[in-house]
């Protein structure tokens, strides 16, 4: 026979009155039930508990040292408990966050930083994401929410993917800070066309180098890429060094400061879209709680 955590509080009671009626009634139960509790237990233990005598109920040796380890497994229990409980309120536990290290990532950081001061007991896991990730993470459960830049607007993910807008930016002109169209308000396209390009490694993200090509080509010239970066940043530094132009979100400024010039351009460009990504079935309480800070989060500039 076993027993449970009823027959360690009826002891307990019990151990601490000394008296079967006092014990059932702070348990709120009838005295023979309790008494047949404690009666299971000493059966399940095989040892006497208690020693019942006419007018007084005393300890036995057992039963002392058995009450140490009965109140010890009563408090780790009512900490399993609130454990249990906070965790499914999302208190508790762990998000796992997959992310696109573009410059406009940092909206999505920012919103998740926020969520760590909030909720410190809360593991928070990054991961970052090819360039042009979507939703294959969370499909393949490798993350619970993710944030995605993609040009143009994100479509066509499947009625199990929720969608949450943060931005939406234009690319401009990037140009070493001495440049003679460094100082105009906005530039055509064209007027680039004689210009050294630097842009990003098409393997990174195909549909990203495609549509800087096809945007040069609408504006009447095929760009002149003389260098290929892996990262924006890198973009810049060898923009910065005069080894020619390129086009990034407008967020990238806060990469460069004095020695590149951000100029927007002149009629259409591309557009890129910040957005956080998830399952829509997904009833993780931590990403509950993440979506809650996420939708009363103030604007931040990109």
């Amino acid at each position: 026979m076993s027993f449970d955590l009823r027959h360690l509080e009826g002891f307990v009671a019990v151990a601490e009155e000394l008296h079967f009626g006092r014990a059932a009634a702070r348990l709120h139960i009838a005295q023979p039930a309790l008494s047949q509790q404690i009666q299971r237990l000493e059966s399940s233990l095989g040892v006497d508990l208690l020693i019942r005598e006419r007018r007084r109920t005393r300890l036995s040796e057992a039963g002392r040292a058995f009450l140490v380890e009965a109140r010890r497994t009563l408090a780790q229990a009512e900490i399993a408990r609130t454990v249990a409980r906070r965790a499914g309120r999302g208190e508790l536990g762990r998000l796992r966050g997959g992310y696109v290290p573009t410059t406009s990532s940092k909206l999505f950081l920012a919103i998740l930083a926020d969520f760590q001061r909030r909720h410190p007991e809360v593991q928070v896991e990054l991961r970052e994401l090819p360039l042009g990730s979507l939703a294959a993470p969370l499909h393949d459960d490798v993350v619970d929410v993710t944030f995605v830049a993609r040009l143009g607007e994100i479509t066509c993910l499947g009625p199990d993917i929720a969608v949450h807008e943060l931005s939406a930016e234009h690319f401009v002109a990037a140009l070493p800070a001495g440049h003679p169209l460094s100082r105009d308000p906005e530039i055509e396209l064209a007027r680039l066309a004689q210009e050294d390009f630097v842009m990003l490694a098409p393997e990174l993200c195909t549909e990203w180098h495609e549509t800087m090509i096809s945007t040069c080509e609408l504006a009447g010239f095929a760009p002149r890429i003389t260098h290929h970066a892996r990262e924006i940043s890198t973009q810049l530094m060898f923009v910065a060094a005069g080894l020619g132009v390129t086009l990034v979100p407008a967020s990238a400024q806060a990469l460069r400061g004095q020695d590149v010039a951000f100029v927007p351009l002149a009629g259409p460009s591309p557009r890129i879209t910040s957005t956080v990504l998830w399952r829509a079935r997904n009833d993780l309480p931590v990403l509950r709680r993440f979506l809650d800070v996420m939708a009363y989060q103030p604007d931040i500039d990109p």
